[in-house]
């Protein structure tokens, strides 16, 4: 979910341009150039993907668990899956970035293994996100290109070469992980949440309830919930409404059809995955894949929230 699908609806003049993209059932890669202006307001979100933003030049910030981070070229920024992000921009500079999102739920693949470990343990605590100054990750240029090099190639065997770029990427990472201490990081307040996050994105497909959900960490429905609501803003049963219709409009972005992707998303009544999704995104599923389907993957980017 790239974040200028993240607008709200009538916020700013977002644009932008896609100079490279690729993607497989383990990750996808995006090279773009974007400008927008301070007047862009986008939504605060988390999904279950880690999200790597490697930035060429730029003038903007994110807020990642209440940590801002301002960035700057050459510099580079992590985010853990379900930790809540959200992206400011500070002047209407146009700004280049690559970005890496790696899928999270189900996927055992090594490049998720190796995301894992690009997260540090400080304490005992798994940090939230973790962000580099252009020093500490110069040898990650010369990757980027790379990958870049491989996502843009026409020839298909040149294209297959980019999960293994990324690969490399995430391991210098790793390494630097286990090394050396992030230029700035943060953790999320409460341990339990973080955890809760994790089980209801490894579960948001299932039929789950509040109480299952509670029994499962032997907390009781409204403490549980409570203590949710004051971490995240929501209640866990909005929460997990609110990713559900993100990974159904991801699944359409892919070209399914709305029924299937309903059904993918943990939604088993039709009439209120459509009413959810109007409510959320502002539009109608047909709306979303009729884009999708007439202007390929890279047509719902034009969508605002």
């Amino acid at each position: 979910m790239w974040d200028w699908e993240l607008l709200k609806n009538n916020s700013g003049k977002h644009q932008f341009h896609i100079i490279s993209s690729y993607k497989n059932e383990d990750f996808q890669y995006t090279h773009s150039v974007s400008q927008g202006t301070n007047e862009d307001e986008f939504v605060l979100h988390n999904h279950a993907l880690y999200e790597l933003e490697y930035y060429l030049n730029g003038d903007v910030t994110y807020v990642v668990d209440g940590v801002s981070y301002h960035m700057e070229p050459g510099s580079l920024l992590m985010i853990a899956p379900t930790v809540p992000h959200k992206l400011f921009i500070n002047s209407d500079t146009s700004f280049e970035r690559h970005i890496i999102y790696v899928y999270y739920a189900g996927n055992q693949s090594s490049l998720a293994e190796l995301a894992n470990e690009c997260m540090p343990i400080l304490g005992d605590r798994r940090v939230g996100s973790v962000f580099y100054s252009p020093e500490a990750v110069s040898g990650i240029e010369g990757l980027m290109k790379q990958i870049d090099t491989c996502a843009s190639a026409k020839d298909k065997r040149m294209q297959d070469l980019t999960p293994f770029f990324a690969q490399s990427v995430l391991a210098s990472l790793g390494i630097l992980a286990h090394t050396q201490k992030p230029t700035q990081y943060s953790i999320g307040e409460d341990r339990t949440m973080d955890t809760v996050k994790e089980y209801l994105s490894r579960n948001l497909s299932r039929d789950i309830s509040l109480q299952e959900i509670a029994n499962h960490f032997n907390l009781s429905k409204d403490y549980c919930n409570r203590l949710f609501h004051k971490n995240t803003g929501m209640s866990i049963m909005q929460y997990v409404k609110y990713n559900r219709i993100l990974f159904a409009r991801q699944l359409l972005s892919d070209g399914m059809n709305a029924s299937e992707a309903a059904e993918r998303a943990g939604f088993h009544d039709y009439s209120s995955f459509y009413r959810a999704y109007r409510a959320i995104t502002g539009r109608t599923p047909s709306d979303d894949y009729q884009i999708a389907e007439s202007e390929g993957t890279s047509g719902l980017s034009n969508m605002r929230f």
